[in-house]
């Protein structure tokens, strides 16, 4: 059965240079809220690796659960995004359960739900061809940003998208434990990397 509204997805940055992260977090925390709104008050169900893993958990296993139990995919855009073999992995995950509705005669059904947060030159054709939220005139990497005109204006961006993102949820179709995922890609080690010395 689902578990989440929401699997976000999102380039992961080092723990020793998060200069987007904490942006991110205003962002999701932001769009989880209107959500919730243009839910009804409901709570709004997220997988964000970064609160839902916990310590000792098999990672690839659990994140392959996580997409399983994902009603839509909240994709963040960035170039380093779509050279990330995971977060390639969880994009195409979601893109072959679109067809795989699709192409089993039912109505066009829409999963992903893409934010921009920078420019698009360097996406690939098949993401460029997708509508995306484009928040990528409201990226900051300082914490000052969040006391600005600015900030109000990109709340009421994500307020005035999120009633979209909400339908989607709401729409979403039943759950079906055989969803198509495909993380072989992103699980398999870089090659020749070996033990890391601790």
């Amino acid at each position: 059965m689902y578990r989440y509204d929401l699997f976000i997805s999102y380039k992961r940055e080092p723990k020793d240079n998060r200069l987007v992260t904490p942006w991110l977090r205003q962002v999701l925390n932001r769009i989880v809220y209107w959500v919730g709104q243009d839910m009804g008050g409901a709570p709004v169900e997220v997988f964000f690796d970064e609160k839902s893993i916990e310590t000792g958990e098999v990672w690839p296993d659990y994140i392959r659960g996580a997409l399983l139990a994902a009603k839509c995919l909240l994709p963040i855009w960035s170039p380093q995004y779509f050279h990330s073999p995971w977060c390639m992995a969880e994009w195409k995950s979601f893109l072959m359960r679109e067809r795989l509705l699709a192409d089993g005669g039912g109505p066009a059904c829409r999963l992903i739900f893409p934010i921009k947060f920078h420019d698009g030159l360097w996406f690939p054709e098949e993401a460029r061809r997708i509508q995306q939220l484009d928040l990528s005139s409201f990226t900051a990497t300082t914490p000052a940003f969040w006391a600005t005109q600015r900030a109000d204006e990109l709340d009421q961006l994500i307020m005035s998208a999120t009633g979209q993102l909400a339908r989607l949820i709401s729409q979403a179709p039943p759950y079906a434990a055989d969803w198509p995922v495909d993380l072989a890609e992103a699980a398999r080690p870089p090659e020749g990397v070996g033990m890391e010395r601790l």
